[in-house]
C-alpha cells in the first residue's frame, strides 16, 4: 500500500509499504520502520536514489524486513541493488529473469564493503578472499 495510507494502518508490521526512491528517509522512517516489507519504486532508470534510501535503511536503521525494487527496474541493476540490500526484484520486464539472475551471478566477490559485506576484499581474513 502507498505511504498515506499505511501510516494510517493500526497493524502496520502485517503490510508492506511503496516508498518513492526520491524520499528523504529521515522523513519517513518512523512511519516505515515496523513494515514487514518496504518496497522503493524506481522511476526512471538512470535514478539509483532508491540504492542510497536502501543501504540507510539497513545500514543506519537497521532494517530487516524485506526490501523489494520495483518499478524500472532493469537486469544490469541487480546486483548493486543486492549489495545495497535488497532482498528482491520486480524487473520492469518479466521476461529478463534469466538475465538478472546470471547478472547476479557474474561476480562471486567484490573489493569494496557492502550492506551484504561490511569489510573490504583486503580486511577479510584470507580464508574468506
Amino acid at each position: 500500500m502507498n505511504l498515506e495510507a499505511f501510516t494510517q494502518e493500526v497493524n502496520r508490521e502485517l503490510y508492506g509499504v511503496l516508498v518513492d526512491g526520491s524520499v528523504e528517509i529521515e522523513d519517513v522512517i518512523d512511519q516505515v520502520k515496523c513494515a514487514a516489507l518496504i518496497a522503493i519504486s524506481f522511476t526512471a532508470f538512470a535514478d539509483g536514489r532508491g540504492l542510497s534510501l536502501a543501504y540507510l535503511l539497513r545500514s543506519r536503521y537497521d532494517y530487516r524486513g524485506e526490501l523489494r525494487a520495483v518499478g524500472e527496474v532493469l537486469p544490469d541493476w541487480t546486483p548493486y541493488m543486492l549489495r545495497s540490500g535488497f532482498d528482491s526484484f520486480e524487473l520492469a520486464d518479466s521476461r529478463a529473469a534469466e538475465t538478472a539472475i546470471a547478472c547476479m551471478q557474474w561476480m562471486s566477490d567484490h573489493y569494496q564493503g557492502s550492506v551484504v559485506q561490511p569489510s573490504p576484499r583486503f580486511r577479510r581474513p584470507s580464508e574468506e578472499k
